[in-house]
């Protein structure tokens, strides 16, 4: 228990001197959801205790939930021509830690470059990765820790950037109780070789969640608490705008899972934040809904989530894999 705290003192610490930095930051794909479960619970989610590597992506201490020798791939369409392709693979490290390995890869495809008349003079391409590590050990039967390190690139035409990121986080878990707790802070660090002469942070997230299955149905509730360092003043002065109730919404994301069977599950899930950026006022449609579903057969898991990242089009995410 000792441990768990100081864990959670290092990450108020490294919250209190990054809490600044806002959605200015560079790298914004480091945002986008890796587990189709997660994804289908509204776009993110820290909290669900599966044997789902890609989970740990969102909340490293998750990873002393899965089986050792585990290997993942992942895929998402997202803008037209713009698809992100993840893998992932993790072992046991005696009795009570995990250790993964995961990549990241975002490709924006081929695009024209002009000159400064709108001539065209050639395609060019764009893309972000991040090469990661995660590890989380077992404070105790009901607490786990978990810390992941990146390694991120983008490169834009002729420009790139490079990044060292780290995510911290905590999960409480009381099986009797069927309720679990966590706190996580993304995205710690910063640009070591920036795109220009100007110095962006990363997009720094600190996210609380908790999930309770409920006792007599087979029903399973989550609720996260994203962006919570993200709090301004105006929000509060300019009433006329924006009431409390629309102030506070936006750091809600609430997801359901229904689990038919002990091996499946169907998802659906609601993010104010997204549905409150994406909304088109002119037509009704289903910016901030998700929904999903998984199977899980012998040594194969398979996931699969529908929902919308951006006012240009929706995204299919998919994840498969396989317990060596």
């Amino acid at each position: 228990m000792k441990r768990g705290i100081l864990y959670l003192y290092m990450i108020c610490c490294s919250i209190y001197s990054l809490h600044a930095q806002d959605a200015g930051a560079t790298f914004q794909f480091l945002q986008l959801p890796v587990s189709s479960h997660a994804a289908a619970l509204g776009g993110d989610n820290t909290s669900i205790i599966e044997d789902d590597i890609t989970l740990a992506f969102h909340n490293p201490a998750l990873l002393t939930n899965t089986s050792g020798r585990t290997l993942s791939l992942n895929y998402m369409s997202y803008l037209q021509k713009t698809h992100m392709a993840s893998a992932a693979y993790n072992m046991l490290i005696g009795e009570r830690s995990e250790l993964a390995f995961g990549a990241h890869y975002l490709n924006f495809g081929s695009m024209r470059n002009t000159d400064a008349e709108g001539n065209i003079i050639g395609n060019f391409s764009a893309k972000d990765m991040a090469l990661m590590a995660v590890y989380s050990f077992d404070f105790t039967d009901r607490l786990s820790g978990g810390v992941t390190g990146k390694f991120i690139y983008s490169n834009y035409e002729q420009v790139y950037s490079l990044a060292l990121g780290v995510d911290l986080g905590l999960n409480y878990y009381n099986p009797d109780a069927m309720f679990s707790a966590s706190v996580v802070a993304r995205n710690l660090g910063g640009q070591v070789k920036t795109f220009d002469d100007t110095q962006e942070p990363l997009p720094f997230n600190l996210l609380v969640g908790f999930t309770k299955e409920l006792e007599h149905a087979p029903i399973r509730l989550s609720l996260t608490l994203t962006d919570l360092d993200k709090w301004q003043a105006t929000d509060f002065h300019n009433t006329a705008d924006n009431s409390w109730k629309e102030i506070l919404l936006k750091h809600f994301i609430i997801g359901a899972d229904i689990l038919p069977t002990s091996n499946t599950y169907v998802s659906v899930g609601y993010n104010f934040l997204l549905r409150s950026e994406l909304k088109n006022n002119v037509r009704r449609s289903m910016e901030g809904f998700s929904i999903g579903a998984g199977l899980n057969v012998n040594r194969i898991k398979v996931g699969v989530s529908y929902g919308k990242y951006h006012v240009a089009a929706s995204s299919l995410m998919m994840n498969f894999a396989l317990v060596l």
